[in-house]
């Protein structure tokens, strides 16, 4: 089943916002309380311009999972419904996503928004140490969905994406 998640996931990547949310919508007709579902289906709408439904999936989500930074994403989406301004675009990048991810054993969508994080945030070391911890736990496990020759891949780009982050360079 997670299969579907993943495939909404590289639709949207690759731009399908519209078939991303169908994917999803059969994925949680069967399992509604998907965090990672949830997530993705209230970015898909936020990257549509529906900012309400957004926000109303993420409210779902937060009925599941509590946590601060999850409350402060759908602050800032409500805020934005309202006709407010924001100092800064709702991220969908948090700290507490990316160790759910991880959790979870999405490795390789964790590293991706500890990247985010990092360079959002260059002078907070712990990020670039998360990294690398999870890239060895990828090197060793994989990644939740991912074939071996992605993981392989990505594992290659990651290498190369810390020799030029490391601390001091």
């Amino acid at each position: 089943m997670p299969g579907f998640v993943d495939r909404a996931e590289t639709m949207r990547r690759e731009g399908h916002i519209h078939e991303a949310l169908e994917t999803l919508g059969q994925f949680l007709k069967e399992r509604p309380n998907h965090p990672r579902a949830l997530l993705l289906r209230s970015r898909l709408l936020y990257e549509l311009g529906s900012v309400p439904q957004a926000v109303e999936g993420l409210r779902d989500l937060g009925r599941i999972v509590t946590d601060r930074e999850l409350r402060s994403i759908v602050a800032a989406l409500e805020q934005l419904r309202d006709g407010g301004k924001l100092w800064q675009a709702p991220a969908f990048a948090t700290e507490s996503m990316a160790r759910l991810l991880a959790q979870q054993g999405y490795l390789l969508e964790a590293l991706e928004l500890y990247r985010q994080l990092f360079q959002a945030a260059p002078e907070k070391s712990e990020l670039c140490d998360e990294i690398t911890r999870l890239k060895a736990s990828v090197e060793r496990e994989g990644s939740r969905g991912a074939s071996s020759e992605r993981v392989a891949r990505e594992l290659e780009a990651w290498e190369r994406w810390l020799q030029q982050h490391q601390r001091g360079s």
